[in-house]
This record gives C-alpha cells, sequence and structure tokens, in this order.
C-alpha cells in the first residue's frame, strides 16, 4: 500500500496533559491501520528521510526529561553557596574592608582575607570534586544501557537509537525488545506484551491489530488491545507498529514527569538545615556581646570589630560542608565495594536513619524465579503422571512458554522426563489465551494413540472437565468433587503456591480439525503447584535488618494469600495484613495507626504505595523504599531513600538515590551500617567543634572582661581554626564503636546545642586556669615583673600570654576529640583510627612549634620556656579527667553522647 503525502503532519504539542494524551490514544486506537497512516502521512515503506527531519525538529528527541541533572558551573556554584560558606564570606569582605581598604598604609595586610578564602575554597572544592565523582558514577551506570528500535524508512529497515524515533515512524517488534514509544500496533503474530512495569499485571497481555472493543471507555485506554506504551516488553511473537506519541508525551513520560518534581525535604537535609541554623543563632548571640565588651573596656573599636570577626569564623564550622561531603563520598566509595552505586551522596547518611524499609517481594525477598513445587492428584497426593501430563504441553506447545513452562520444563528433566517426547508426536496445538487461561496439545504415541492434553488456571479447567481422576477411578465431576478440589486449591495457595490443572482425554476427534471446541468433556487429573522460593538469605537478611532497628514492610501489587506465606517464611509478621481496596478508603488518621501495626501491604496502586510511605513519614519514620518498576517510582520520590537495581525501568532508576548491582537485602544492611558510620562520623564532627568552639567563647567572654588586653589576636586565633580544622578532615575515616551502630540515627539540633551548653563551658574552666598561670607565673618569668609592674614590656608580656594561650587552646581543642568521639574511655576502651591520630598529633606539633619559628614571631608571639609544658600538661590531664566525668553524667542524663 502506497499512499500519497499531501496531508500535513498531526500536531501533537509537546507536553500534553494527561486527558490529551489519553484522548489522542483512545482516538487513535479507534482508526483502522489504513486511517492511521494516512493520519500520519507515513505508509508500509515508513517515513522520508525529510519527513523524519521535520518531525524531529518538530516533537524533539524521544526521550524523557533530564531537566533535573545539573550543569557542571550549577555544582559548582551551589558548592559554595551554603550557611557557613556565605557567613565566612561575608565576614571577608567586612575584613578586606577594615584591613586593606580603610586600613594605613604602613598597616594594610590580607592575612585574614587569606585565610578565611582558603577555608572556603577547601571546604567547597571538595565538596564540587566528590560530587563530581558521585555523579559520574551514576551517569556511567546509564551509559551501560543502549536500547535500539528497528524502523522501517524509504522502505529499508534500519536500526536507530530509540531516541531518535518521531511521530510516524514504522517500526518492527520481536520478542525481546522494549516498546521504545507509545505505538499502534497495525499488524501482530502471537504478540504478547509484559506491562508489569507499566501496570503491575503479573502476566503478559495479548495485543491485536484491531480494536475488539470499539466503545472503549477514555478511563480503560490502557486495556486497548491495539496500543503498546513506551518501557514495556514483548515476550513473544512479532508485530508491525506505527509511533504515535513519543518522549514526555508518552504515558511513561507522564509518570516520569510526576517523579522528576521536586522532592521534599529527606531527613538529611531538615537535620542539616537544623543545625546551620542552630549554630548561626549561637553566633549572632555571641559576637554582638563579644564585640561590645571589648569595644568598652578595651576603647579600640576597630580592634574589638577585628576580634569581633575572628571569633564569628572560630564560631563558624566552616569545614562543615568539606567534612560531611567527605564522610559522604567514603560512604559511597565503600558502598561501590558492595556493588552499589550511589546517585545522591546524602542517601548514604539517610541509609543509616532508616527505621522502616518498604521493599516489594519478588526478587527481593524471594529468588524472581518460578520453581514446581508440586505435582498432585486431585486428593492433594504426589502422582508422577500429573508431571508427565504437564511436561509434554510445556514441551511441545509452540506458543508463549512462560515462567511455569520452564518450572515444569525443568523439574520434569529432573525426575527422569528428558527423553519422554521421544515416544510422542505432536498432532496438533490449541494456543494459550488470556481469555480461555489455558492451552492444550494432541499428541499420538507410538501405538497410534491419540491424546489431548490441558493444563490452565484452575476454574477454567473446571469448565471443560466432565469427569474427574478420583480415587483411582475416572468418574462424574460432581458438585461435591469439586468442593473438594477447590478446597485442596485453597490450602495449596495458602502456603503460598500458585496453581494449575491438568487434564487429559484420549481419542478426541480426526486429525487436522482441532478447535476450541474440542476443550470439552475432559478428565481432570491432578494439580501442579509453583513457588517462588525466598532467597536463602532474606531470612538473614531480615533478621540482621531487625537487629539494626530497621523494621521490614512488605507493598506489593501481588496476591495476598501467597505473600502471606513468603513474608512467614522469612521471618516478617504476618498478623495484620492490609489490601489495596481498605487502604482507599481509610482517612489519613485511620491509615497512621494502621501502618504501625501492619507488615504487610498486597494489592497495592503506586499511588497507594505512594500514600503509605508519606505516611509513614508523616509518623516520624525515616523510610528506604525498594523497588524496580514505573509503578514503584512515585513511591521511591516520597521516600527518604529510593533504592532500586540495574536490571530495574530507567524511570525506577532516575527516581532512586542508590542503585544496587545486585537486588540482595544483604547489600542494603551493608549500606545501612556504612550510613551509621557516616552520620557518627558527622556529628562527631559537629558536636566536637560546636562545644570547644562554645567554650572558647565563654573563654574569650571572661578574658575581656578581666584583661586590659585581647588573649589572642585575630590572627592568631584564625590560624588557631586553620590549624584545627585541618586535623579534623580525617575524622571520615575514623573508627567508629559496634554499638553506636545498631541504633536508626537522626538528626537532633536540640542534642547539639545542649552537648554545647554541657561540654563547651568545661574547657572554659581550664581556659581561666591558663589565664592565671600566664598572667600571674608564666608572663612574669619573661618580662621580669607583672602587667602592671613599673619598666615592663607590656608588648612582651601579651605576645607571651598569646602564645601561651594558643598552645593551650590547640592542645584542648584538639585531644577533645579523641575525648568526644567516643562514650568509652578513649586511648583504653577506644582507639581513634591511625589517619585520625596522625592528624591530630601532627597538628598539634606544628601548632606548638609556631611560636618558635619565625612564622610565630610575625604572628606576635613570644617562644614559651620548658616550666610553662609542666604547667600545660597539669591542665591537660585536669581537663581530659573532668570532660570524662562530665561526658558520663551527660549520657546518664540524655541517654547518648552522639
Amino acid at each position: 500500500m502506497k499512499l500519497k503525502f499531501n496531508r500535513k503532519p498531526i500536531q501533537i504539542a509537546k507536553r500534553l496533559n494527561k486527558e490529551e494524551t489519553e484522548e489522542k490514544l483512545v482516538k487513535f486506537s479507534a482508526l483502522s491501520p489504513e486511517e492511521l497512516m494516512e493520519e500520519f502521512n507515513t505508509s508500509e515503506g515508513g517515513l522520508t528521510k525529510d519527513l523524519v527531519q521535520k518531525r524531529t525538529e518538530e516533537y524533539g528527541k524521544n526521550e524523557l526529561n533530564q531537566s533535573d541533572e545539573d550543569s557542571w558551573y550549577k555544582r559548582l556554584f551551589e558548592a559554595f553557596i551554603n550557611p557557613f560558606t556565605l557567613v565566612l564570606l561575608l565576614l571577608a569582605i567586612v575584613s578586606f574592608v577594615t584591613d586593606f581598604l580603610i586600613a594605613k598604609p604602613g598597616e594594610k595586610e590580607l592575612t585574614t582575607v587569606i585565610i578565611i578564602a582558603t577555608m572556603v575554597t577547601l571546604s567547597a572544592m571538595l565538596k564540587f570534586i566528590q560530587e563530581g565523582k558521585s555523579n559520574n558514577a551514576g551517569k556511567q551506570l546509564k551509559a551501560m544501557i543502549k536500547t535500539t528500535s528497528t524502523v522501517i524508512r524509504d522502505n529499508k529497515e534500519y536500526e536507530v537509537p530509540i531516541e531518535d524515533l518521531v511521530p510516524g515512524d514504522v517500526i518492527r517488534l520481536m520478542a525481546g525488545d522494549m516498546i521504545p514509544a507509545d505505538v499502534r500496533i497495525i499488524s501482530a503474530k502471537d504478540l504478547f506484551i509484559s506491562q508489569a512495569s507499566m501496570t503491575g499485571e503479573s502476566e503478559p497481555v495479548e495485543k491485536f491489530a484491531n480494536l475488539k472493543n470499539n466503545k472503549l471507555r477514555l478511563t480503560n485506554y490502557i486495556e486497548a488491545q491495539n496500543l503498546a506504551f513506551m518501557g514495556t516488553n514483548v515476550i513473544s511473537g512479532s508485530a508491525t507498529a506505527i509511533v504515535i506519541i513519543t518522549g514526555d508525551d508518552t504515558q511513561i513520560g507522564t509518570i516520569a514527569n510526576t517523579v522528576t518534581e521536586k522532592r521534599e525535604l529527606t531527613s538529611f537535609d531538615e537535620g542539616v538545615n537544623a543545625v546551620s541554623v542552630l549554630l548561626i543563632k549561637f553566633m549572632m548571640i555571641m559576637v554582638p556581646i563579644v564585640f561590645l565588651i571589648n569595644g568598652i573596656t578595651k576603647g579600640n573599636w576597630l580592634n574589638a570589630l577585628l576580634f569581633g570577626i575572628s571569633i564569628a569564623v572560630g564560631l563558624t564550622p566552616e569545614m562543615l560542608p568539606m567534612i560531611v561531603t567527605t564522610n559522604l563520598a567514603k560512604g559511597a566509595l565503600s558502598m561501590s565495594k558492595s556493588k552499589t552505586i550511589v546517585k545522591n551522596l546524602n542517601s548514604i547518611q539517610n541509609f543509616g536513619a532508616i527505621d522502616v524499609l518498604c521493599t516489594d517481594k519478588t526478587g527481593t525477598i524471594t529468588e524472581d524465579k518460578i520453581i514446581l513445587e508440586r505435582h498432585l492428584d486431585i486428593h492433594g497426593n504426589e502422582d508422577i503422571r500429573v508431571l508427565r501430563h504437564g511436561y509434554l504441553v510445556s514441551y511441545f506447545q509452540t506458543g508463549l512458554k512462560n515462567l511455569l513452562d520452564q518450572a515444569i520444563l525443568d523439574h520434569g528433566r529432573q525426575n527422569g522426563l528428558k527423553t519422554l517426547n521421544e515416544a510422542y508426536e505432536k498432532v496438533d496445538e490449541i494456543p494459550f489465551d488470556f481469555t480461555r487461561r489455558r492451552m492444550s496439545v494432541v499428541l499420538k504415541d507410538n501405538n497410534e494413540k491419540t491424546q489431548m492434553i490441558t493444563k490452565g488456571a484452575v476454574e477454567e479447567m473446571l469448565d471443560i472437565c466432565t469427569f474427574a481422576e478420583y480415587q483411582g477411578e475416572v468418574v462424574e465431576l460432581t458438585e461435591e468433587i469439586k468442593e473438594e478440589i477447590l478446597e485442596t486449591v485453597k490450602d495449596l495457595n495458602g502456603v503460598g503456591m500458585r496453581v494449575i490443572a491438568v487434564a487429559q482425554k484420549t481419542q478426541p476427534s480426526p486429525e487436522g480439525i482441532f478447535s476450541v471446541q474440542d476443550e470439552s468433556d475432559m478428565v481432570l487429573m491432578g494439580y501442579i503447584g509453583f513457588l517462588d522460593p525466598p532467597k536463602q538469605s532474606s531470612v538473614e537478611a531480615i533478621k540482621a535488618l531487625k537487629e539494626y532497628g530497621v523494621d521490614v514492610k512488605v507493598l506489593t501489587g501481588d496476591n495476598e494469600k501467597v505473600t502471606r506465606h513468603v513474608c512467614n517464611q522469612v521471618g516478617i509478621s504476618v498478623d495484620n495484613i492490609l489490601l489495596g481496596h481498605q487502604v482507599e478508603v481509610m482517612t489519613d488518621e485511620e491509615l497512621k495507626v494502621e501502618v504501625e501495626r501492619t507488615s504487610i501491604f498486597a494489592k497495592l496502586s503506586p499511588q497507594q504505595k505512594a500514600r503509605i510511605v508519606s505516611i509513614l513519614r508523616e509518623n516520624g519514620h525515616v523510610v528506604g523504599f525498594m523497588g524496580d518498576g514505573i509503578n514503584d517510582a512515585p513511591a521511591m520520590r516520597k521516600a527518604d531513600i529510593g533504592i532500586s537495581v540495574d536490571t530495574a525501568v530507567d524511570i525506577a532508576k532516575e527516581s532512586a538515590d542508590v542503585i544496587l548491582l545486585e537486588k540482595d537485602l544483604m547489600v542494603l544492611e551493608k549500606g545501612i551500617v556504612e550510613g551509621r558510620k557516616t552520620f557518627a562520623n558527622i556529628v562527631k564532627y559537629i558536636k566536637m567543634t560546636a562545644s570547644s568552639n562554645f567554650g572558647n567563647m565563654f573563654s574569650v567572654l571572661v578574658a575581656s572582661a578581666l584583661l586590659p588586653f585581647l588573649p589572642m589576636l585575630p590572627v592568631q586565633l584564625l590560624i588557631l581554626n586553620l590549624i584545627y580544622d585541618i586535623s579534623c578532615i580525617s575524622i571520615p575515616w575514623d573508627n567508629v564503636d559496634e554499638e553506636y551502630l545498631k541504633v536508626p540515627r537522626k538528626w537532633n539540633a536540640d542534642s547539639i546545642g545542649s552537648f554545647m551548653r554541657w561540654i563547651g563551658p568545661t574547657s572554659s574552666i581550664f581556659d581561666i586556669l591558663t589565664y592565671i598561670v600566664l598572667f600571674f607565673v608564666i608572663c612574669p618569668m619573661i618580662t621580669g615583673g607583672h602587667y602592671w609592674s613599673p619598666g615592663v614590656d607590656k608588648e612582651l608580656f601579651m605576645m607571651a600570654f598569646n602564645a601561651g594561650w594558643f598552645i593551650e587552646s590547640l592542645w584542648t581543642q584538639t585531644l577533645v576529640i579523641h575525648m568526644i568521639r567516643t562514650p568509652k574511655i578513649p586511648f583504653i576502651q577506644s582507639n581513634a583510627s591511625t589517619q585520625l591520630t596522625v592528624f591530630t598529633t601532627i597538628g598539634i606539633i606544628i601548632g606548638t612549634l609556631i611560636p618558635y619559628i619565625p612564622f610565630g614571631t610575625a604572628l606576635d608571639m613570644y617562644p614559651m620556656p620548658a616550666v610553662y609544658f609542666a604547667w600545660l600538661a597539669l591542665i591537660i590531664v585536669g581537663y581530659m579527667v573532668v570532660v570524662t566525668i562530665f561526658k558520663k553524667i551527660y549520657i546518664k542524663k540524655y541517654g547518648e553522647l552522639l
């Protein structure tokens, strides 16, 4: 058939709404193949090259929107934009103005600005680099998937990438193909398509060229037998189809548009925001107080402003973004070694925080492989004859060989039936279809005996059977026997089996004229029961997850009886099961109660899955959702962390934060442990830095009120901060106590505030002791008299005091890392990692040597005498003892340290 290209191309505007796309699908399904070709100005020979080019320009690529992917320059910009770096940048600007622009010619210097800029750059660049590495890993995974389609253009067949298809393209479909767009089938032969990823249907759907129901309702467009949708798969058969809708306007594109909307804030986002706000509040309160006290008591308001800026820098955990990102990147690297790709760095911490894991059943808890479990007579007794007859049907049928057929053949071969087929010759067959839900073959044995064997769904098989093999005899199939059969099948369903029935009859009809009508007056032989068995690792994994405080809930569209049995086998509570229709009629308040006591949710729609996840989060849980189908994507976007597998549909992988290369719950356990390690090391940095800085501010307040000079110059304070922050870079590699990993961990800004108030002022006690020792012992020893004594070099006195407090502050601030990193006694019951020990030791050594080198002289520091270190040792030992005591009291009061 050749048609003239004299009509305008059909207009399918980009980004149609849901109703418009459904209307077009219904319209195209109702047209005849000839009318459809005319509508799209195409033919059996396909589109012309020029028309393909024109439609590519008109409709764009046949791909889903990737607008959520950030450019490198946007990620670089965002790496610098967070509350702490903004504060530091503001302080750098103020310092630039005061230290350089308005300073006297001989006093202009940029030391403070350079130090702040170094801190900001280090933090932002490491965050940018680590996120870039993680994003590249996700891209490499996606790049592994290359999908093409066979298209007819200018009367020739080509293999083209699916993104190059346009409306009107004529394509060929064969078994194993993915449907590359929303298409209308114009010819088909035994075409079966799996729509499980789109609709959740477990069985393939047969498709035809013509619409059987011409009164198709708008809301039922997906049931059109002549439409196929992007992202679904051809199981068997072949077809020719016309592309009718591409890209974002496809049904999968409509779903993709809903799941790529901006996600709600996760547990991680909320936690970081709360901590940031808390620390900035402390800074905004403390800095003005320090500024005013120093301005009033010292009379030099410019110095007071510079010192206030230094205090603000000291209170700001400027390395927080870097420490957080490094922790997350390290976690991502560890996860990659466990066959896991982390797309979103923040999801590592969310992994550790989850206390509820929602997962599907098939392939996660089960093997995703159907095995034949039982072959029984109608009384439920093992019967090899039932297996023999089932094996023959599965072997000789030429239509769709599904998972059940494969299971029968595998089991038959294992039970000595490998050569059974050699004794038979196939005469004819009546193929399977999903209306009859059964199929038949007619065989002839070596004795010329002809036999029809049928297998199929129990209810449909009962409809065609008049007799049954009952207690060793062929008897009439009475209502009483039917009830017994159905009760046996119910019992098999109750233990998680999917059941089909097997029947036969001899000498059915003359050869060559067999039809569906011959499937009658048959003799029911028995049943074959199948299981999708639980993975061997599932029991162990679910037990391990429970030990780590994670409650596993199964959200599935599958049958509740099968789900109940499987869940019972792997240790998931089956006391209460909620079905989709029950969820649908519940209010949110009712569902909030039910989700807490229910572990199994069956026969759920995608929207119901997403709703359950949202309700769990509203109840205060941190929720992970593991899925691999399009119908799982909305729930994955609602969860704190979405988990998918590399074999999942693209939309599920796009929605996921983490992609597993192995669909196994044991991998999740590793992720949870890694997430909790990550969280522990992030919280260590925040708590130890915030409390240490908070204690320093108390010390500064006391010094500002009592001392006639600044206890430490602004530039000295900045150098102290820089050394401390560099020491903290190794925290992501620190060890974490095993006991800490056993409980889900969530951000709690209140705990950080209480920690600051308890532990912070502890250091002030020893800072004040240091002031006393320096002011009344060490500095007079160096200068030959007290500060107010006649002839004393006050500048030298101040230089010595600054150096003494600099060294003491560095020692206490660095050693407290080891004190706070564990609730146990440090160096005895719990040791830091080698990296952290080395970094902190080097930091202390460098800081202690500064007053003795020219750099220290340039910073207005004076070398300390040997006796100072004897006093320092006493102060440090006392500090560590007191911190240990306060730590124990704090744990007793609040339940935990970190």
